[in-house]
């Protein structure tokens, strides 16, 4: 049969042991200032390639990369 006291113990236990955990977990994760820092060119080839100027074809009215040939079909 359970008692005050028997449930009262298993909640204290159970606080315990999500406390335990937490401060593990909490010693595992770095801390921002310990991580590494990204070169720019390190954060340029994450992000992909560097964005470009686009023109529009006096012809056709389609956009294309600047200085790019572009050949009109039509």
């Amino acid at each position: 049969m359970l008692s005050f006291s028997k449930i009262i113990f298993t909640a204290l236990v159970v606080i315990v042991v999500w406390q335990g955990f937490k401060l593990f977990n909490r010693a595992k994760q770095v801390p921002k200032n310990d991580q590494p820092k990204q070169t720019r060119s390190e954060k340029k080839s994450k992000a992909g390639s560097a964005p470009q100027e686009m023109e529009k074809c006096p012809n056709c009215g389609v956009y294309h990369a600047e200085g790019f040939a572009h050949r009109c079909d039509g």
